[in-house]
């Protein structure tokens, strides 16, 4: 059985723990390694116990018991060319040895109804555009590409790709 809550600044080792290895190996081959190699759990611990104080962002952990498997990110879009009936899906991370079990449809499908429940119509998201895994996942969601990228530089220049739903 899963339970999903909202995480607190307590919780930020086990956030740091999931985002840190979930980036390892999620994007291996896709971003350069001395970006990965940075990403350790105490460092992103600290980012995510300074967010949640600050609510910079809303996180909602799913655990099995009391072990965090991964979190959720959601909120409204963050996009300028987006009205106040898109809400987004920030990120959504899992200990890699969890994925492939079904625990991150569970997880998105609750951050879906979250949203829908605020009255959101629309979802977006972005995911890197070399991600194939992450964006055939959201393919089978629902979620479709819409055209829309931007270019990121984090030691090596990456596009990220907008995909949007709609949840009325």
């Amino acid at each position: 059985m899963y339970t999903i809550r909202k995480a607190n600044s307590d919780d930020s080792k086990q956030l740091g723990e999931i985002h840190a290895k979930s980036w390892q190996v999620a994007y291996k081959g896709i971003v350069p390694d001395k970006i990965l190699d940075n990403m350790i759990p105490e460092k992103r611990a600290v980012y995510f116990e300074q967010a949640l104080k600050e609510e910079k962002e809303e996180d909602y952990l799913i655990l099995k018991g009391e072990k965090a498997l991964g979190f959720i990110c959601i909120g409204k879009c963050r996009d300028e060319d987006k009205d106040d009936c898109y809400g987004e899906i920030w990120g959504i991370y899992l200990l890699p040895e969890y994925w492939r079990y079904g625990i991150g449809t569970k997880l998105i499908k609750w951050g879906l109804n979250n949203l829908k429940n605020r009255g959101y119509q629309k979802v977006t998201l972005w995911v890197l555009e070399d991600n194939w895994s992450a964006r055939r996942f959201y393919e089978k969601m629902g979620f479709t590409f819409d055209d829309t990228i931007k270019e990121l530089n984090i030691g090596k220049k990456l596009n990220e790709v907008r995909y949007v739903l709609d949840i009325k």
